[in-house]
């Protein structure tokens, strides 16, 4: 009862240690990289209330599933709205379930603490915590993966339909999230311990074709509602695009194309500061491969298929490598498990200083992720930039009385500007707005490109910010405020111009 105590409590320590590390400083960044994209999306969902067919800046995008954009939209209708906050949430909690997966898997099928120290080491690595706070699908496709094979090494021989139809539920909403690397994943994962001792034969039964199928008319459900109740002239198709994004890009890459030794390159960087435990582990695993153990010869196997899948690919990008971190620091907490009880066994125990390492690590992630990066984004940027916008527009009038027309923006400004008015009016970069005259030229071309009538006293127009090009719309500053981005405590540091949008705000006759 005290080992398992005491078990509990050193979980319990690295969950919440976890959660600090994801917390901590979390609403404080500025939109980045990335993420900027599901927050444009999810926000025209909420705004237009349609959620079946997704828009960048106004324009069709439905290169990702919708199921990603559904969870930070479900976030933002139980938090109050659209923020820093419900955007990163999923990721975030997808991230601390992977620690979680990570030590349940670990302590299943190696030795006891392996999952321990296999959680730590993941909560610990830099570009895993970093990507966790970002609000994409990758993390959410760890997350799902790490979570099919928990369930799969649950009971591995068990034939059951509700085993099976679990199992491929899993791939299915994994597949939802990203793509169809949610199906090929978890099945190049435990292809190794299916076709070990033919295994594969004893699942050769029709509860498994039943289960497919249920599974299969899952993954179809949100395809089928954007058909049924998307707009009719969207022109963009889920599947098609599912098709091209995961088949085509695969073997025929029209973007994202590294050279070959791209994956040597990123998988010991993304698993800093644990890479050399794993380097270590697969040495130690070569050389007594005959003396291993079945499970220790899967996690080998499963890693070597991951990498040789992921450099097969034509298209390759640094954060591809995500899904391969948990298993290389399986790997590394399994060489660290067994290093550590060949110390105790030779009366040299070496934990206080993997304690304190961690420990180590745990502090620098706090400080850089928390605190430091938080920082480097205050003084100005898009987050000061925006709260300038509406003090000043509030002063004229009511800040959901503004209707907005953004032309060129970058895609991190929208969520800043949200007021719970009419949608945002995206000027496409094909129009041919006027480059030159006053406002009341700007005016009468915007009534007539838009078919709408806009008041000239209740609209802000923002326009990028480029550091060698004349400013855009630059007129407009005769008879309005003009606001620009400034930079932040980072770009002043670095000596850097500032980046992003400025605003024209009218004036107020006679003020």
């Amino acid at each position: 009862m005290n080992f398992y105590n005491s078990e509990r409590k050193a979980l319990i320590l690295l969950l919440g240690v976890s959660a600090l590390i994801l917390l901590l400083g979390l609403g404080s960044r500025e939109l980045w990289g990335p993420e900027t994209r599901w927050a444009n999306i999810a926000l025209q969902m909420l705004q237009s209330g349609d959620y079946f067919d997704p828009y960048l800046k106004g324009s069709p995008y439905y290169d990702k599933p919708l199921p990603s954009y559904w969870l930070i939209t479900a976030s933002a209708w139980l938090m109050g709205g659209l923020g820093p906050w419900s955007l990163r949430l999923s990721s975030v909690l997808a991230a601390w379930l992977s620690i979680w997966l990570v030590y349940l898997i670990g302590e299943r099928l190696f030795h006891k603490g392996t999952g321990l120290i296999a959680g730590w080491m993941l909560a610990t690595t830099f570009y895993f915590a970093f990507w966790a706070r970002v609000a994409t699908a990758d993390i959410l496709t760890v997350c799902g993966v790490l979570a099919s094979v928990w369930w799969y090494w649950r009971g591995p021989e068990d034939t059951r339909l509700g085993r099976y139809s679990v199992f491929f539920l899993l791939l299915a909403a994994t597949s939802l999230l990203k793509g169809l690397i949610g199906f090929v994943l978890p099945g190049l994962i435990l292809l190794p311990h299916l076709l070990s001792q033919g295994r594969w034969k004893r699942h050769l039964n029709l509860r498994l074709c039943l289960a497919l199928l249920i599974a299969g008319l899952f993954y179809m459900v949100p395809f089928v509602l954007s058909h049924l109740y998307g707009a009719p002239t969207y022109g963009e198709s889920g599947l098609s695009l599912v098709f091209r994004e995961n088949v085509v890009r695969f073997f025929d890459p029209f973007d994202h194309v590294g050279p070959i030794y791209t994956y040597l390159i990123y998988l010991p960087a993304y698993t800093l500061p644990w890479a050399p435990c794993w380097i270590i582990g697969l040495w130690v695993a070569a050389r007594h491969w005959r003396q291993l153990q079945p499970n220790e010869r899967w996690l080998v196997w499963a890693l070597g298929l991951l990498f040789l899948f992921f450099t097969a690919s034509g298209s390759r990008r640094s954060y591809y490598v995500l899904p391969l971190v948990p298993f290389a620091q399986l790997l590394g907490a399994w060489w660290l498990s067994r290093h550590l009880q060949q110390r105790r066994a030779s009366g040299k125990p070496s934990e206080r200083r993997w304690v304190i390492g961690f420990a180590s690590a745990v502090g620098v992630l706090l400080l850089v992720l928390g605190i430091a990066y938080p920082w480097s984004n205050g003084g100005g940027g898009v987050l000061q930039f925006s709260a300038q916008v509406r003090a000043e527009a509030s002063r004229i009038a009511p800040w959901n009385q503004w209707r907005m027309v953004m032309i060129e923006v970058d895609n991190k400004l929208p969520m800043y500007l949200q007021n719970q008015g009419m949608p945002f009016y995206y000027v496409a970069q094909t129009l041919d707005f006027p480059r030159t005259g006053n406002s009341a030229d700007f005016m009468a071309w915007l009534d007539k490109t838009s078919g709408q009538h806009w008041d000239p006293q209740r609209t802000l127009i923002f326009v990028q910010q480029s550091e060698n090009e004349p400013l855009m719309l630059s007129y407009l500053s005769g008879d309005h405020q003009m606001i620009r981005t400034t930079p932040t405590n980072g770009e002043r540091l670095a000596k850097k111009s500032a980046e992003g949008s400025v605003a024209f705000i009218p004036q107020v006759p006679g003020a």
